[in-house]
């Protein structure tokens, strides 16, 4: 059984940290390894430990976990030193970016920066930057392990050797899956509708170009979930926003506003506040555009015209999704909804209770007439639905597993490299585990 790496996580580091905040001036920690000038504390240890008791890990584990913890760590810290031996090198942006998520899994985990601050007498900036040195070591043993693992492939060969290997009443279960597509469509709206946000969106630009803040105005107008926080973004990396977006707000230097403009969502005008590196921090005001009942109609009108080219094979369903789907998460795949490990195939509670309810009506090889579907409080889609196929209960076999018995075996044989790796390498370095772990048999020579 694999167990995640606890030393990694948010939640240990915030731990360690707090509790030894807490105990300035008390002698209550030991060094219980050292991997070349890297250290591992018993508080490090325990806490690992009691992370690992509570989560559903430790129901399934047979064994000393305090061993296969403290293993796992002077493995990871002779990747640590690896990294450092092979100069791997961490941008400061992704840096920034990894303390980001994390604070803000911080802040979720205790309600607010007051309760922070009340609790330990430092604010969040503060302990996010006593930890940056610890978030930019566990970035460096990631990369590291990605360079070693990066040119792990496997052949058909080698997955066939895998599921021949396991015996068959050992071989996974599955219950009832489903190859599904689906082909949305989101309603139009009215070209007029547009201009007039637009123009209200010019209006507002004005404004703040004559003083008015940006984030007041956010406040007071932009109906996006950022409204609130002023419009706020944050930092995002290159590429992980609706290109329309990123195009306008990098096309900007820091301070400028943009024209208003149309993504996916809406209507915006952006202010770019800063680029750093691989990223950069924006703000914005949407106005997102309300379809009349008429705009759903043609939408669905618009599908069912669709499907009756499809089931007269005028065109592919396939063909017919990667043009005409409005759904980005599945066009890429012809309209099938995807699973585990890149497969087509989705576990019947993988499904929402809708989308079940339709195919339950259906036949293998039906498409759906198309109806409306509600996807949020204020925004309805038309969606037509191909139920290709039924795959009943199963145990896996290469005919109908293929992909995730290849997923399996690529982790297998990551592991045997990383393993391999690590052996190799624990001679090249310094490793030190107090007595009382002789137990773990970290040390072998």
């Amino acid at each position: 059984m694999k167990i995640t790496r606890y030393i990694a996580s948010v939640a240990v580091m915030l731990c360690v940290f707090l509790n030894a905040s807490a105990q300035e001036g008390e002698v209550v920690d030991k060094i219980i390894a050292k991997v070349d000038d890297k250290i591992i504390l018993k508080s490090e240890l325990e806490t690992a430990y009691l992370q690992f008791l509570s989560s559903p890990n430790a129901l399934q584990f047979d064994g000393d976990a305090r061993c296969f913890l403290l293993k796992d760590m002077v493995e990871s810290s002779v990747m640590l030193a690896m990294s450092e031996i092979d100069s791997v090198y961490i941008d400061e942006s992704r840096v920034d970016y990894e303390m980001q998520g994390r604070a803000q899994q911080i802040l979720q985990q205790f309600g607010s920066e007051d309760a922070i601050r009340q609790a330990y007498g430092k604010s969040l900036e503060q302990i996010m930057e006593e930890l940056r040195p610890d978030i930019e070591e566990q970035l460096k043993m990631q990369q590291q392990e990605q360079d070693v693992l990066a040119g792990v492939t496997v052949t058909p060969n080698e997955v066939r050797k895998l599921y021949n290997s396991i015996p068959t009443d050992s071989l996974p279960l599955y219950s009832t899956e489903y190859e599904i597509g689906t082909i949305v469509r989101k309603p139009k709206v009215d070209d007029e509708v547009i201009e007039g946000l637009k123009k209200k969106l010019r209006d507002i630009r004005e404004q703040i170009l004559n003083g008015q803040s940006f984030e007041i105005m956010a406040i007071t107008h932009s109906q996006g979930p950022t409204g609130p926080n002023g419009g706020s973004l944050g930092f995002a990396q290159r590429g992980s926003m609706d290109p329309a977006y990123e195009a306008a707000a990098l096309s900007l230097k820091p301070g400028e506003i943009s024209m208003p403009f149309e993504s996916s969502f809406g209507v915006h005008i952006t202010q770019l506040i800063e680029k750093r590196g691989n990223e950069y921090n924006s703000r914005h005001i949407i106005l997102i555009p309300k379809p009349t009942q008429q705009d759903v109609q043609d939408a669905v009108s618009y599908l069912d015209s669709l499907r009756e080219e499809i089931i007269a094979e005028k065109i592919t369903f396939e063909e017919a999704a990667k043009q005409y789907s409005d759904d980005e998460s599945t066009k890429v795949n012809g309209g099938f909804m995807s699973g585990q490990f890149g497969s087509l195939r989705v576990p019947a509670n993988g499904l929402d209770p809708e989308m079940y309810f339709e195919i339950d009506k259906m036949k293998e090889g039906d498409i759906s007439k198309a109806a409306t579907v509600q996807v949020s409080a204020d925004e309805q889609v038309a969606r037509i639905i191909f139920f290709k196929k039924k795959i009943a209960p199963h145990r896996a076999n290469l005919t109908d597993d293929y992909e995730k018995l290849k997923a399996a075996t690529i982790q297998t044989k990551k592991a045997q490299k990383r393993q391999e790796y690590l052996q190799d390498k624990m001679k090249e370095v310094y490793i030190e585990v107090a007595p009382e772990y002789n137990r773990c048999g970290i040390i072998n020579n």
